[in-house]
């Protein structure tokens, strides 16, 4: 597994997040907005970072993925703020170490 294929699976759990609360009744365009705001300024993951994530990418261990789902639901929650990619691998580095 490369660091793209991780970009991938990251933009894609935030699209279905994003999606799921388009759908939802009533739905949370706002909070939408914030996820597919993420989603489009992915482009790479610094090497720190990827150094600190690909040891539990590689195999993808189920402790990242936790990680993402935590993340990923403390931002639709507004319990933690992520204004592009950068910042959100930035919290999930965090995630992965507490």
């Amino acid at each position: 597994m490369s660091k793209l294929d991780f970009i991938t699976y990251l933009k894609s759990t935030l699209t279905a997040a994003s999606a799921k609360l388009l759908a939802g009744n009533p739905t949370d365009r706002a909070t939408a907005g914030r996820l597919d705001q993420i989603v489009r300024t992915a482009e790479n993951i610094s090497d720190g970072y990827w150094a600190r994530i690909a040891q539990l990418y590689d195999p993808f261990a189920p402790k990242l993925q936790l990680a993402v789902m935590h993340l990923n639901a403390d931002i639709i929650a507004d319990q933690k703020i992520a204004r592009d990619f950068d910042s959100y691998i930035e919290l999930l580095v965090a995630e992965l170490q507490s």
